[in-house]
């Protein structure tokens, strides 16, 4: 009983050890807010995320928002309302809502099928040191 304890006690500490001093940390980051805009009135619960175009190095971050009531988001990184890493990105838009897979399970589907999901033809922008206030995304 003695040896066990001894050796999960060893396996805490390594396991402690090799989550504290080496792990990976958050980018550098600059605030970021935009609006969404849906056929000319404010998209409220859509998914906003920013693809980079630029090495982030081991982990790719993928800095998201969603849209409040007046289709206003503030992005996230690696904390709440921490913004994005400065450089380019791909824009891609989301409004997840309840629905059915082909299977019938209940499961979120995007209410747009896409239409805006796909990096490919997302849109272009950039993020500057300091405060983003973008110019509003307008879908129609």
């Amino acid at each position: 009983m003695t040896t066990s304890r001894s050796v999960l006690v060893a396996l805490a500490c390594a396991v402690a050890a090799g989550c504290g001093g080496g792990g990976i940390s958050a980018p550098r980051t600059a605030p970021v807010s935009g609006t969404v805009m849906f056929k000319g009135k404010p998209a409220v619960g859509v998914t906003v995320k920013f693809h980079p175009k630029f090495d982030m190095g081991a982990v790719k971050f993928v800095p998201n928002g969603v849209t409040n009531k007046e289709g206003q988001f503030t992005l996230n990184t690696a904390a709440p309302n921490d913004g994005a890493p400065p450089g380019d990105y791909t824009v891609t838009f989301e409004l997840m809502v309840a629905g059915a897979d082909k299977a019938g399970r209940d499961t979120d589907i995007d209410a747009w099928k896409g239409k805006y999901a796909d990096v490919a033809s997302g849109k272009a922008v950039t993020v500057q040191k300091g405060e983003n206030q973008l110019e509003p995304f307008k879908l129609d």
